[in-house]
């Protein structure tokens, strides 16, 4: 795409399988070759869970925050820096703030094929300790990780996004992470746990449940009692990435629900990446557009609330295929990587 815009740097120092679904926008609409990975010297602070960007010439350029943190809070030193500041897990309350736009849910992607992906991590690290110096003391190996994480369990933007046509009648597939923490003991693991059960009861086949992480017991001296309490939905075996999109396309309908700290997950990204119908607990936090229930998905608040919601869709093709369509509409026209940039590139008045 032709634009004034001269230069493009990316502070190497976000998390990039995080900041890989903007860094993907960022190339859709300049290419490649218009991005450089620089220390933007002027942050004494950029935090992993922000993607710190500057756009545009020489002469005017504009300074952007993409900030995907399952938490909710505002970097305030960040804020002030910035010109606009994007923010996927959002407030009401702060929704109304000068600089403050919503992004919407993401989801990790894979950027390059695997040998430029190590490349490309051994540089963005060699270049934030020639910048940093002491302040920065993540080893490479740590550093790199999040790196061959991309082409180990992520795919290419292309490969999800794809309106599916594969569901299979009477079939439901849930795979989850069992997650530790009070607030997750308490919504995600409950909610999902109840959707997983009433699947298997109210429908021919399910597959899936909680991935339980035997590592976890080292950080909570509780987790071993979840075991039992979902001892029949438990998931031991990890799958490939496009096994678990395989199933994924064939459900007939999918759950959302906030995930780590109340944060609208990527499962949520995929979602609509792929025109899932889609049953959710109510959103927590602000969505671009107009995001309604029963137009983009079926609102649920309790568990009888939930087992209506699955017969619906079990029995109503027309509302599945309503569903389907609109969420990837929504995404298309609000929350896709180009679409995400382009809103906050056209709210910073950056020309296109």
């Amino acid at each position: 795409m032709e634009s004034n815009i001269s230069r493009i740097t990316i502070d190497p120092r976000c998390r990039i399988n995080y900041a890989s679904f903007y860094i993907e926008g960022l190339r859709a609409l300049f290419g490649a070759s218009a991005i450089e990975f620089r220390c933007i010297t002027e942050l004494a602070e950029a935090p992993s869970n922000c993607m710190a960007v500057t756009v545009g010439t020489d002469n005017a350029m504009k300074r952007i925050i993409f900030d995907y943190w399952d938490g909710d809070s505002i970097n305030e030193n960040l804020y002030e820096w910035c010109d606009v500041y994007g923010k996927i897990n959002l407030r009401p309350e702060d929704a109304q703030r000068e600089k403050i736009m919503p992004l919407g849910p993401n989801f990790g992607i894979s950027l390059w094929n695997p040998v430029k992906t190590l490349m490309m991590g051994v540089k963005n690290h060699k270049a934030i300790q020639s910048a940093c110096g002491d302040r920065f003391r993540q080893p490479l190996r740590a550093f790199i990780r999040d790196y061959a994480y991309m082409f180990i369990r992520r795919k290419s933007h292309s490969y999800y996004h794809r309106f599916t046509e594969e569901e299979q009648d009477g079939y439901v597939f849930s795979l989850s992470t069992l997650w530790w923490g009070d607030l997750s003991i308490n919504t995600t693991n409950r909610y999902r746990g109840e959707f997983m059960r009433l699947c298997k009861e109210l429908m021919e086949t399910f597959e899936g449940g909680f991935f339980y992480v035997k590592t976890a017991e080292r950080e909570s001296t509780a987790y071993s009692k979840y075991l039992q309490e979902y001892h029949d939905i438990i998931y031991k075996r990890r799958i490939s990435m496009s096994d678990y999109d395989k199933r994924n396309r064939r459900s007939l309908f999918v759950f959302n629900t906030p995930s780590v700290n109340g944060c609208l997950g990527w499962k949520l990204g995929e979602y609509l990446c792929e025109g899932k119908a889609i049953i959710s607990t109510p959103p927590n936090h602000v969505m671009p557009g107009e995001f309604f229930n029963g137009v983009h998905y079926l609102e649920v608040n309790t568990e009888q609330e939930m087992r209506e919601a699955i017969l619906r869709l079990r029995n109503d093709k027309r509302l599945l295929m309503q569903l389907k369509q609109n969420a990837f509409d929504y995404y298309n026209n609000w929350v896709s990587p180009e679409v995400a940039v382009r809103r906050v590139l056209k709210r910073a008045g950056v020309t296109l």
